[in-house]
């Protein structure tokens, strides 16, 4: 019987659970700004600067800013997905090694443990203190993209791709 491993390549199957990762303080702030009360929450124009300064009004100064950060590390989230997603489509299509820490399911996976530290540091921090920390995994989990990036542009580096190709 093959394993999971064998028949699906998680490296893609990580781009969508980066994505829920991603969508998951969106989800929670919808909750803080309707205090729990989701029927309420007004989906009309939900990035107005009146909607902002609507709950800013309903919200103790601490839960605003709770809610401010869950919408940022939201933002940040889906702002890095496409160099993940990207990261991933072009380590595969360059045929870089699938398995083990080097390999593509690794980064997929380091790439996501950086990404939940990340949000947990994100929403916990009220101080200046931890934010070099969420900056460090920042550049982590890009650096890792990066190094992705790099093999796979060696990797395809003899082959040329063109009209001519076919």
């Amino acid at each position: 019987m093959s394993s999971f491993f064998d028949t699906y390549n998680p490296s893609i199957l990580a781009i969508p659970a980066v994505h829920i990762l991603s969508i998951l303080p969106h989800s929670y702030a919808l909750s803080v700004a309707t205090n729990g009360r989701l029927s309420e929450w007004d989906n009309r124009n939900p990035r107005s600067s009146d909607l902002k300064s609507q709950i800013k009004s309903r919200l103790s100064p601490e839960r605003y800013a709770f809610w401010e950060r869950l919408e940022a590390c939201h933002a940040n989230g889906m702002e890095n997905l496409p160099v993940f997603a990207a990261a991933v489509i072009l380590g595969n299509m360059a045929g870089l090694k699938k398995d083990g820490w080097g390999g593509m399911t690794g980064f997929a996976g380091m790439f996501l443990a950086i990404r939940a530290a990340y949000t947990a540091v994100y929403l916990n921090h009220t101080t200046q203190g931890p934010t070099w920390i969420r900056s460090g995994l920042w550049a982590a989990g890009v650096g890792l993209c990066v190094r992705i990036f790099v093999k796979s542009a060696k990797a395809l580096g003899g082959t040329r791709v063109g009209l001519s190709a076919y």
